[in-house]
């Protein structure tokens, strides 16, 4: 008798658990310095459609010629196709260029605003109040 009271109260806390996950692991812009753009022109080496957010691994020289690794994040493939792109809108070895907000702890990560494809098509992806005035 114990066990069939047990058992409603279990079900929703191990529901309300799998529904606040999501919630909890959404960073949204707080890691990303969001008071300034940067633009940065690169050649595609990866990309990955896949949620959360969509990636694309582009290789950039620095001022010294050197290649420098950098990760771009956008917003997830539903958000990019509601805007026409498609996981073959880029391959490696594409020239691109890309703006948006690098990481606030100095690793090569930038979150993208703006996208120029290869053929001079731009896309600019709304963030809502991530980029207030911008």
């Amino acid at each position: 008798m114990k066990i069939k009271l047990l058992v409603p109260p279990a079900l929703a806390a191990i529901f309300l658990f799998l529904v606040s996950v999501p919630v909890f692991a959404h960073h949204g812009a707080a890691s990303y310095d969001t008071s300034k753009m940067t633009t940065l022109k690169g050649t595609v080496t990866n990309i990955q459609w896949m949620n959360p957010h969509a990636t694309i691994d582009i290789d950039v020289n620095d001022t010294t010629g050197k290649s420098e690794k950098y990760t771009v994040e956008s917003v997830s493939p539903l958000g990019l196709s509601r805007n026409g792109w498609t996981k073959d809108s880029l391959k490696p070895g594409d020239q691109i260029t890309v703006t948006g907000n690098l990481s606030k702890n100095g690793t090569h990560i930038l979150r993208l605003k703006k996208i120029v494809f290869p053929n001079g098509k731009e896309l600019t992806l709304q963030n809502g109040e991530d980029y207030p005035g911008q």
